[in-house]
C-alpha cells in the first residue's frame, strides 16, 4: 500500500478524519524546500494531537516546523500512506534522498554517517565496484548539488570507520565494493 495525498496545511483539519488508523509518512514542504519528513502509525492522531495544536501539544512536535507554521508559511503536507512495517526504512531512505532542512537523523546535511549509509546502499544495490571519484560525482548529482563535494569526500575518507558497516572500502585503491551476501 503506497498512496499519496497532497493537502495545503490550512486544509488539513478538513481532511484529517479520513486518515484515522492509517499509517504513513508525512512530508512538510513549501514550493522550494522539503522541510521535514516524519512517520506516524496513525496520521490522524499525529496531527490532531500534535501539529494542529502547535506549542500546546503534549506530543513532541518539531520546534522549527511549529515556528514555520506560526509564521504562516504556505506549507503543504504530502501524506504517503504505507504499511507500518515499511515506515522506518522508508523514512530513512526519503530523508537521505530529499536532504530535508529540519530532520537531523538520516540527513546528509547534518550527518556524515547518512552520506556513508547512502554510499553503502548504492554500492549494495548496484552490486558493482565503484571508484571514489565516480561515487563523489554520482552523489553530487544524486543530491542535486545540495551536499558539497567536500562533505562527500569527508564521508569517503571514512575517518570514523562507519563506511565499512555498509560496504567494503579500499582507500588504498580508491574503490568501494559490495559486501558479500551471506546466504
Amino acid at each position: 500500500m503506497c498512496k499519496e495525498i497532497k493537502v495545503v496545511f490550512k486544509e488539513v483539519p478538513k481532511n484529517i478524519e479520513s486518515l484515522k488508523g492509517v499509517s504513513g509518512l508525512y512530508i512538510f514542504r513549501t514550493k522550494g524546500h522539503i522541510w521535514y519528513i516524519g512517520k506516524a502509525d496513525c496520521i490522524r492522531n499525529r496531527f490532531v494531537n500534535g501539529y494542529l495544536k502547535g506549542r500546546d501539544s503534549k506530543q513532541h512536535v518539531h520546534d522549527g516546523l511549529v515556528q514555520r507554521i506560526e509564521l504562516g508559511l504556505e506549507l503543504s503536507v504530502v501524506f504517503v500512506l504505507m504499511d507500518k512495517e515499511l515506515l522506518k526504512k522508508e523514512e530513512a531512505r526519503v530523508i537521505g534522498k530529499a536532504c530535508t532542512w529540519l530532520n537531523t537523523e538520516h540527513n546528509p546535511r547534518v550527518s556524515v554517517a547518512a552520506i556513508q549509509r547512502q554510499i553503502g546502499l548504492i554500492v549494495q544495490d548496484s552490486q558493482q565496484e565503484w571508484l571514489y571519484e565516480e561515487m563523489k560525482k554520482h552523489l553530487f548529482y544524486y543530491y542535486r548539488g545540495q551536499i558539497a563535494t567536500k562533505r562527500i569526500e569527508e564521508a569517503l575518507a571514512n575517518k570514523n570507520g562507519n563506511l565499512s558497516r555498509y560496504c567494503r572500502a579500499l582507500p588504498s585503491q580508491g574503490t568501494l565494493k559490495p559486501k558479500k551476501n551471506i546466504a
